[in-house]
């Protein structure tokens, strides 16, 4: 039976980014089956059962730029498989050039994902033009799939400005929008160039104050920490719940203070020190990350474990 596509009012509260869960040998050049499914499959069950409103994967966090392409098939089967219809599922497949993006897409509609999270191509900048024919060359090549555009200015080396997610919402199947950017300016932009087109998640700890702003809700690498905090924070954003709403952002902001690193030892150590939280939180197994980033300095293992152990302390507290 054909499954109907998705639209943006499907794109609601908190969406989880999981990642690639490791095997114990990943970060090794010469292993060639990382992919530990049924830590995976685990984690999807965990996040689902306990309130979670979507599923993400193969972004940052999921490592879709260290994994073969066999390694990444059995993260969008087995999340496909979990899920079960359940929750709306996206599923990265950022590649350097058009036509790779296009077979991955195509690959993940096939076997039953409802959409994919996919970036601009990062070798070199997208100028505005480019990244607009790079979105309607995909969804025109696979119109079944669900777009949500990926925005991750550091990473995609493009800062999407409110001018372009206007334009971007135009293109037919872009429904929404992981907005990765931090910068207020350009969050609440993006969500008053799209209208109703498109629905943009802002990240956890900005739902407070973005979805007074209009954002449909948050998007959350956190939450395989035990999801209660986001979930609490969007559910009193819904009910108007400002000032507790604040105490909760305030709390998740007080993390990543406590971390004390530099944006740049944020940024190249961003899947090492997150996933070794992971760990740490212990509501997954998360894995050794892979190569070629399997090398952090001592401060970076300890702004991990502050990290995690700030987090745990919010999900006692609102779990």
């Amino acid at each position: 039976m054909k499954r109907t596509k998705l639209t943006p009012s499907d794109i609601r509260g908190v969406f989880a980014l999981v990642p690639a869960c490791a095997t114990p040998d990943a970060a090794s050049w010469k292993a060639t089956d990382t992919v530990d499914t049924d830590a995976l499959a685990d984690l999807i069950n965990k996040l689902i059962r306990d309130g979670v409103n979507g599923i993400m994967t193969t972004g940052s966090i999921g490592e879709s730029h260290t994994l073969l392409w066999d390694e990444h098939k059995k993260i969008i089967e087995t999340a496909v498989e979990v899920v079960n219809r359940r929750v709306p599922l996206f599923v990265g497949t950022t590649s350097l050039n058009t036509r790779e993006t296009i077979n991955k897409t195509k690959y993940a509609v096939e076997v039953g994902a409802d959409g994919v999270m996919n970036g601009t191509p990062m070798y070199l900048p997208l100028s505005p033009a480019d990244t607009i024919q790079y979105y309607k060359d995909l969804s025109e090549a696979v119109p079944d799939a669900a777009i949500m555009i990926y925005h991750n200015p550091h990473a995609f080396r493009i800062t999407i400005t409110p001018k372009l997610w206007g334009e971007l919402s135009k293109i037919p199947s872009v429904i929404g929008a992981k907005q990765g950017s931090t910068e207020l300016f350009n969050l609440i932009g993006s969500i008053k160039a799209v209208g109703d087109r498109m629905s943009i998640l802002s990240l956890d700890h900005l739902m407070h104050p973005c979805m007074l702003f209009g954002t449909a809700g948050g998007w959350s690498s956190d939450v395989c920490m035990g999801p209660a905090p986001s979930l609490k924070l969007y559910a009193l954003c819904r009910e108007g719940k400002w000032d507790q709403a604040g105490e909760i952002a305030s709390g998740m902001q007080r993390g990543m203070a406590q971390m004390g690193l530099t944006m740049e030892e944020f940024q190249q150590y961003q899947t090492y020190w997150l996933k070794r939280a992971l760990d740490e939180a212990g509501y997954c197994k998360a894995g050794p990350v892979r190569t070629p980033f399997v090398h952090a300095p001592k401060h970076i293992e300890e702004a991990s474990i502050r990290y995690a152990q700030n987090w745990l302390a919010l999900v006692q507290k609102y779990g």
